[in-house]
């Protein structure tokens, strides 16, 4: 079955940002690294301060201790 021009142009485009909470944000990168307590702490914060991820950040967030 063919598509028609009609059909493909009233599809919604996948959005260009997600939107989610801070808390969201930290507790999945505290769950996405490996280590004990002390070490995933200091993990996950590397990984929202220093990696694409942080770089994607609209508007810059900047996590401190």
């Amino acid at each position: 079955m063919k598509i028609s021009d009609s059909t493909a142009s009233t599809r919604l485009a996948a959005p260009r940002s997600t939107k989610t909470t801070l808390g969201d944000l930290i507790t999945a990168a505290y769950d996405a690294v490996p280590g004990a307590d002390s070490q995933k702490l200091r993990l996950a914060l590397a990984l929202l301060t220093r990696s694409p991820l942080a770089r994607a950040l609209h508007p810059h967030v900047e996590f401190t201790r």
